[in-house]
This record gives C-alpha cells, structure tokens and sequence, in this order.
C-alpha cells in the first residue's frame, strides 16, 4: 500500500467514523425527546404512532409486490427468468 493509498483509506474510515457519530447524536436526540414527551405527558404516546415504521411490516402484500420481491430476489441470486 503506497502512502497515498493509506491517505485515502485514514479519510474515507475519518469520514465514516464522522457519519457514525452524527447517526448517534442524532439517536440520542430522538431518544431524549421520547423519554421528555413520555415524561410530561398524561398519557404516553402509543407505540404505533412513536414508531410509524413497524407498521408497514404488518400490512399484507399484494400479488404484485409479492412478485416484484420474488423477480428482485431472484436476480440478487443469480437466477435466471424462464418465459
């Protein structure tokens, strides 16, 4: 590895660390505010509206969808479509 190349790589694993790091602060921030409304709060939040998210996973797929992941995960596994 010539010095330029271990230049390279310290700021791309700099910047990653950088990236890290503000994923984190901005966790606690959501976290801290969570706890605040949960706090103050006469009744606390449900959990389907604090995280939104979680619902999707519960709702069913249509026909479509569902053969749109089979098509996706088939291509990401190499195989082939036979018509």
């Amino acid at each position: 590895m010539t010095p330029a190349e271990l230049n390279l790589y310290a700021q791309a694993e700099r910047r990653r660390r950088e990236d890290e790091q503000r994923l984190t602060e901005a966790n606690i921030y959501s976290l801290a505010a969570l706890i605040r409304s949960m706090v103050w709060a006469k009744r606390p939040p449900s959990f389907e509206r604090v995280f939104p998210e979680r619902e999707d996973a519960k709702k069913p797929m249509t026909d479509e969808q569902m053969y749109a992941q089979v098509v996706a995960l088939n291509r990401m596994f190499g195989g082939e479509e036979v018509d």
